[in-house]
């Protein structure tokens, strides 16, 4: 389905009440209660810990196009002065609106996750996408897009899109997939644990 702008789609949802969860940044491997969206929506109220050069990328699709999936590149820069204290790590998760499960392991362990996260650092966000021809009026429907991370210097970026064309989006869906692989046993444990969820939408009917 071809994908539209987010502003409407996700602010109506945004007005309530964060949902109660778990730490998000404790959560390793297993299934809970805890759905993806909700980081896209309240990621610092769900826990979501950056360090800086962390790097944080998901995709929820569309409605009824199945399960969505989170990566987050823990580069272990906890120290006091962001040095390295720990190897590398992805956090991945496969989740719906309500439910999820995840894993957590070494990065050097997914071979697609060096090269993934070089050419993420690298990237640009053009402020200026689609000033010339705005989409009016906004549809609520549509694969968002999302990226959270915290540069060299402590500053926290949160960003997500659903929208047509962006040069960002391409380059999240090709990471996305090729970490997917990765990612396989979160997916065959959430396919398991929630079935009726795999191949459902992403959020509930009625939801904004």
């Amino acid at each position: 389905m071809t994908t539209v702008l987010l502003a409407m789609g996700m602010s109506g949802c945004a007005t309530g009440a964060p949902p109660a969860t778990a730490d998000w940044s404790t959560m390793s491997d297993g299934c809970r209660a805890s759905g993806l969206p909700e980081v896209v929506i309240w990621p610092e109220d769900v826990g979501v810990q950056l360090y800086p050069t962390d790097v944080l990328i998901g995709r929820i699709p569309d409605t009824g196009n199945g399960p969505g999936l989170l990566v987050h590149f823990r580069q272990g820069r906890t120290g006091a002065f962001a040095q390295s204290a720990e190897p590398p790590k992805l956090f991945m998760a496969v989740g719906s609106w309500n439910n999820s499960c995840s894993l957590l392991i070494d990065a050097d362990t997914c071979p697609a996750a060096a090269a993934i996260y070089r050419d993420l650092a690298e990237r640009s966000i053009p402020i200026g996408h689609a000033f010339d021809a705005p989409l009016v009026p906004t549809v609520t429907h549509g694969t968002q897009y999302f990226l959270s991370t915290r540069d060299g210097h402590g500053n926290r970026m949160d960003w997500s899109y659903v929208g047509i064309d962006h040069p960002l989006q391409d380059a999240l869906a090709m990471a996305l997939d090729s970490l997917a692989k990765c990612a396989a046993p979160a997916a065959r444990a959430f396919q398991h644990q929630y079935p009726a969820q795999a191949g459902q939408p992403a959020m509930p009917a009625g939801q904004p």
